[in-house]
Parts: structure tokens; sequence; C-alpha cells
């Protein structure tokens, strides 16, 4: 019996591996003891897929994006954020503040950007007046917690202008906030040492709405893993040095502190979408964007499955996706799931397919694809298709507990995090996260197949 399994496991893989079905006869019987009897089969089931609109995405991070831009086949893209503070870089000699006033106060926000970098754009900040809630979906409303009747400040932009300066190919805008404004907050520092306890800094500096105003045609993607922070606050001030004057005198210098946006805050990211006529209801094309916006729904049908190929065991089930090329449907920025796993990057982006039951879970989790109920491919530039070489797992899965249902799976961009192990010298996934960089792709509709490679052991002695 050993023997026998041993050759069933062996076939199998041959199997997996065959790209003709001659091959996998003549492999497959001509390795076998006489006494047994391999069947393999391999199969073709069509599948459906269809563009499906997402209302909201789980997005705990500290990057977002800022503005509005409109695409030809996607629409229109509004988008902004609302986030806390935490005194990561404190004040330095601060009792000794010249006059008892900082200077200066700038909010700094590190970005790239797809669209017009030429297009006027405005930008509104707003104080938050009520405690954010972790509520990471990007359906929330800022405005419920920000008091939209007092702005802070209004800053007009331009993505790309020759007198910001780029910090590794990224921009950053420096936004004047009152100084009145930051000064109540140093005082608070000063008399009560907020800046200690973040909860307590928090209760009192409850944090920033940014709301795009004005203009249309540019997005920021307020994010930049080479700068200190996403989005920060920075504060000049002067302070008076005892003795430190060439004559042993005082002296006055200038610092600078930091409030700034990390993983222990809440960042709140709001996206709103109005869709273009015809998006859902494409006949030879179906579509997948980031941020939020839509996703496509693939059917697989299980009974078809049954009533072709059987509960047979399944060597493999590959599903393979051909995409449009860009240029002949839209101008965003990017198709997700190109890019290779370095050393030198720690995150890279991927296709998702999974349930749509299990995505709550999978995302707040932080998860990673398993390979049984949940996988991720990248685009294939030379065939420009994705390939899910092998979902079996999640099939074989629906036909033993749901059989006469459909299995419908969704395909959703993400931002993959992973790291390189020296030991095994391999790199680890050890994080999932929905895709917030503007992305978008089409996807052939008609004539999708998933090719299954099936066999049966019948053992006659």
């Amino acid at each position: 019996m050993k023997t026998k399994l041993f050759f069933f496991g062996l076939l199998t893989s041959l199997i997996y591996f065959a790209c003709e079905d001659s091959a996998i006869s003549e492999i497959g019987n001509s390795i076998l003891p006489d006494e047994d009897i391999i069947e393999t089969r391999r199969d073709t089931i069509p599948v459906s897929l269809q563009t499906v609109k997402t209302d909201a995405i789980y997005a705990k991070t500290i990057s977002g994006t800022l503005g509005e831009y409109y695409d030809p086949t996607f629409g229109t893209l509004n988008a902004g954020f609302a986030c806390q503070f935490y005194p990561s870089i404190g004040f330095q000699n601060i009792d000794n503040l010249v006059g008892g006033k900082i200077d200066s106060v700038y909010l700094d926000i590190y970005y790239s950007y797809i669209g017009d970098s030429l297009t006027p754009m405005e930008l509104t900040v707003f104080p938050i007046n009520k405690p954010l809630e972790k509520n990471y979906y990007t359906n929330v409303d800022p405005e419920l917690f920000a008091d939209m009747s007092r702005p802070l400040a209004k800053y007009a932009y331009t993505a790309k202008n020759p007198n910001i300066p780029d910090y590794n190919l990224y921009g950053r805008l420096s936004v004047p906030m009152p100084a009145e404004w930051g000064q109540t907050y140093v005082d608070a520092i000063r008399t009560d040492s907020i800046d200690k306890n973040k909860d307590q800094f928090i209760s009192r500096f409850q944090g920033l709405y940014i709301k795009s105003t004005f203009g249309s045609g540019c997005l920021l993607y307020v994010g930049n893993s080479s700068a200190e922070a996403y989005a920060q606050i920075r504060i000049h001030y002067r302070t008076r040095e005892e003795g430190t004057a060439h004559d042993g005198g005082d002296s006055i210098r200038k610092r600078y502190a930091y409030w700034a946006v990390t993983k222990e805050v809440i960042q709140i990211n709001a996206y709103k979408n109005t869709y273009s006529s015809g998006l859902l209801q494409n006949d030879t094309a179906v579509y997948i964007k980031s941020p939020a916006g839509v996703f496509t729904e693939l059917t697989i049908p299980i009974p078809k499955i049954i009533e072709s190929v059987g509960k047979r065991q399944f060597s493999s089930v590959k599903l393979s996706l051909n995409a449009y090329p860009q240029s002949e449907w839209s101008d965003v920025a990017g198709l997700p799931g190109v890019g290779e796993y370095t050393t030198s990057a720690n995150v890279v982006s991927r296709l998702l397919l999974i349930p749509p039951d299990s995505t709550k879970n999978f995302f707040e989790r932080q998860a990673v694809a398993d390979n049984i109920t949940s996988y991720i491919a990248k685009l294939s530039t030379a065939t420009y298709t994705y390939d899910f070489n092998n979902i079996s797992n999640l099939v074989r899965y629906a036909i033993d507990h749901k059989p006469d249902e459909d299995l419908k799976l969704l395909l959703i961009p993400v931002r993959v995090g992973y790291a390189y192990n020296t030991n095994t010298y391999s790199f680890v996934d050890y994080t999932t996260a929905y895709d917030l960089y503007p992305t978008g792709v089409a996807l052939h509709r008609n004539d999708r197949k998933i090719t299954i490679i099936a066999a049966d052991l019948e053992i006659n002695k």
C-alpha cells in the first residue's frame, strides 16, 4: 500500500508540471505497477466575472491620499484624511523660550502624486474637536469629528513646484499654521508636561482634518518611507542659552520640534467615489481599482465542476486572468501586482484572491495569503496575465462543504509587507493591507476558464 501511495504522490507531482495530456498519460502509466490503474483528467470550466462596488475598505495606516482626480474609466475620487499626532521629538530647553513664544508652526506633508503636476489645488486644515474613534473604514466621515466652522489654514499648491524641494523624488508641502494655535499646546507642555504621556497629549490636541477644497486632476499619495514621517507638525522656536556665547555671556539658539503621525495614533482616510457610466455593466471588461472603488467578483460553478470532473483528487486548479494593456483604457498611475521582492524595499504590490466573507477578518488581522483560503498573484509583464497557479485547496473545500453553491471570490489590489530572512536567503510575507496607492486594471471578461487536472487511483489488488 505504501508503494502504491508513493507512486500516486509521484504521479500527481508529474501531472502538475506536465503541459500536454499525452505527456500526462505516457508518464503516468509507464511508472506504475501493472495491477494499478490511474485515471487522469484535464478539464476547463468556464467562470464568470463582474465588476462590483465596494463601500469601504479597512485602512489602518499612516499613509493616506489627498486631492481629487478624474479618470475617464473610473470616474472621480475625492480623498482626505484626519489624523492624530504623537509628540515623538520633544522640545529642548523649552523653559528658556525667548519671550516665552514660539516663532512659527508648519504642517509638513510628504507625498508622491499622480495626475497633472501643475494643476492648481487647495487644501484646508480643520481642528478635530471630538475624540477620533478607532474605526479605520474609509466610509467614516471625518467632518463628524472636526470643527468645520473654524478652518486653521488654507494652502494653495501644485504637486510639482521648483520652489519646493524634492526628497528622494518625493515632494513636501509645508503648510503655515497659526503661531498662536501652536503656542496653546506648547504652553500646556511647559506647564503640564502633556508631551510625556500620549493619551494626555491627545486629550488636549485631538488632531487635524486635512480636506481637499479646490481643484481637480491631481492626487497626493501621502507616504514616504525614507522620510521621518508621512505628516507632521514642525514647530520653530528660539531659546536663550546661558553662558554659551564666546565672551561667556548668553546666546540665542534656533531650535525645532516635531509632532508626528505614527502607528501609535489614529489616522482615518476618507474616500468619495463617483463612478463613470457603464463601469459596472461593460460587456467586454471588468475592473479593479485602488484605493477602494471597485473590485472584480469571480464566480466558479462548483456544481458544474462536480458534474464534469467528479470528486477526484485534484492535482491543480489553475486560474489565469488576462489584462488589457493600460494604454487602451485608462491613465491611472499604475497596474496592481507590478513589482518584485527586493532587499531595498519592504512592500510589494499584488492582487489578492479571497472569498468575500473572509475579507473583514483577513484585513483587520493584517494576515497573509495562506494558499488555502486566500492567494496572491503578480502581473506577468510577458503575458499580461495574473496567474493563480493552483487554487485547488479553495475549490476542494467548496466541493466538500458547499457542493450545491457557486464559489464567489473577490480580486482585490493589496500591498504585502515582507522581510528578508538572512538565514534562508528568502523573502517572508508578514502582513497584507488594502492598496492605498492609486492603481487600476481592466480584465478580459469573456471566455474565462479555470484549468483542472484531476487524478484517481483505483487499487485492483
